[in-house]
Formats: C-alpha cells, structure tokens, sequence
C-alpha cells in the first residue's frame, strides 16, 4: 500500500533514506516489544504469576501509546487510541503465534536428537551382548573339537581368532558393507564344515551393487540358529541365499530339524536381540517371515534400502 500511495514520504526523493530508516527502527522497536512480551512476560509469568504478567503487559502498551506520540518512528498516523490498541493486541498475538512455532520446532528436534542418542545407546548394548553370545558359541564348538580331533584344535583356534577379530571390530561401526559381511560368513561356514564334515551347506549370493551396507552381524544369529537345530538330525544340512539390489536385500536361509532338537533351544539372546536391533535400525523398512513345514525351518528378512 505503502508503494501505491504516491503521496506517501518514500517517494518524496529528499526523504527516502529517511523514511526507510524509520520504517527500520519501527520494525525493530516491535521485534523487541514482542521478543520482551514473549521471552520475559509470557514465558515467565504467565499462568505462574499472571498479576505480573498484566503489569508487564500494560507497561509494554503504555510503551507503545508513548512511542507512538512523543518519538518520530510512529507505528500509525492519527489513529485512535481503540484503533492502537487493537494493532498492538494483533502483533502480540501474531508474536506469539511465531514464538510458539519456533518452540515446537525446537521441542520436535530436541525429541528427535533424545530417540536418536537412545537407540544408538540400546543398539550399543544389543551388540555387547552379542560379543559373549557369538563368543560362548564359538568356544563350546571348541571344546567339542579339543574333544574329540585334539590335533586339529590349534587350527580351529587359529581360525577361531580371525572370525572374532572381525566380530570385534565389526560391532565398533554402525555399518559395514555387504561384501565384508559375507566374506566373513563364508569363513564362518568353513570353520564350522571342518569341525563338523557331516554338514551339508548351500551357500548362494546374487549381489546387484556394491554399495549395500547393514548393521553388522545382522544374519549370524539366524546361521548359528540353523547350524544347531540341524546339528541334532542325522543328515546336518541347511541352505543360505543373499539377493540384493539397489532397492532392497533379501536373506533367505532353510534347515531341517527334528523335535528332540527342541529342548537344546538354549536363551535365544541371538535372535531376540536380532529382532530389536531390526526394530531399530529398519521400523517399517524390513519384513520377516518365520515358517516350519514338515521339519524344514524357513527365515526370509527383507530389507527396503
């Protein structure tokens, strides 16, 4: 309006700066009336001390009234007082409206920056307990070696050491790649075929990127899983696949077992901690299906990436 209105000062030539610099010092003087009412009046008193916050209030208006009448950086031109007032009461109240969505994008980041430091932490303390899981795993396949191939137990110790050192500086990272991954499963399942030469593997992957990454030893606890619960049938075997690609992962992986097997289930720390650490890294982004038909065991985990 102001442009349009030809007679108003800013088109005059000799009072542009002037009246630019005005309306400046107008704006500013009502940044800081709201910033006073919204920060030292609202925040503090109000509702807690509300006598305060009328008094605080009304000198903020007589402000007002008083800039307005006796300063040349006027708010309005021969107004009235009902007219001010109202002007004053609807820049308070637009102040406000900013001041509370500043605060509630404040908050909403301040919430997620807290669920952000939590998970890291339950994550943190999903793998811890996964190191001595892994490891007491590893360590009473050891003692069966010692057991029964003494000769052999050196090797495996060997071994042994390499697929823990991999464990254990896999769980520092949040990620790791894929190729990793499954370069340390396949030395997995070659510690465990030499320690038990009765266990059938079908170990099959069709990787369409390289750039997939995961949180690390995410399958293990499904492979230890299957190599136990087989480990109790006559003829040990079960089957793996990894497929992905640039919009999702696929783990598939299938074991025969048979009921007696059952009551050797241990803790299930592995798996019970594999689902919260699914549940935290990929809410609504994975899906998995768990099946038993005819004593053959099926996990398929599906990840959108």
């Amino acid at each position: 309006m102001v442009l349009l209105d030809k007679n108003h000062p800013i088109h005059w030539h000799d009072k542009v700066l002037r009246t630019v610099f005005e309306g400046a010092v107008i704006i500013l003087i009502a940044h800081i009336q709201i910033y006073i009412h919204n920060v030292f009046l609202y925040k503090k008193y109000f509702s807690k001390h509300n006598v305060k916050y009328l008094i605080g209030t009304v000198i903020l208006f007589a402000s007002y009234f008083l800039i307005n009448y006796f300063t040349p950086f006027r708010f309005m031109q021969n107004e009235s007082p009902v007219t001010m007032g109202i002007s004053v009461f609807l820049i308070y109240l637009i102040g406000l409206g900013f001041y509370y969505i500043h605060k509630n994008i404040l908050e909403r980041n301040l919430l997620f920056q807290t669920e952000l430091i939590e998970r890291d932490e339950e994550i943190r303390h999903l793998k811890a307990q996964l190191n001595p899981h892994f490891l007491f795993n590893a360590l009473n396949n050891l003692y069966g070696t010692a057991l029964t191939d003494p000769a052999e137990t050196p090797d495996k110790i060997l071994e042994l050491s390499e697929l823990l050192r991999y464990q254990i500086e896999s769980s520092k990272k949040e990620r790791v790649s894929l190729e990793d991954e499954i370069e340390f499963i396949k030395k997995y399942l070659s510690y465990e075929r030499n320690r038990n030469p009765k266990l059938l593997i079908n170990f099959e992957t069709d990787i369409d990127t390289d750039r997939v990454t995961l949180s690390p030893m995410l399958f293990m606890p499904f492979i230890e899983n299957a190599i136990k619960y087989s480990s109790y049938t006559d003829k040990p075997a079960f089957s793996i696949s990894i497929v992905a690609d640039k919009r999702k992962l696929i783990f598939k992986i299938e074991n025969n077992f048979n009921e007696s097997g059952r009551k050797f289930s241990g803790t299930n720390t592995g798996i019970s901690n594999t689902k919260k650490r699914l549940e935290l890294m990929y809410k609504n982004k994975h899906q998995l299906l768990i099946n038993e038909v005819d004593e053959i065991y099926t996990i398929e985990l599906i990840i959108k990436l």
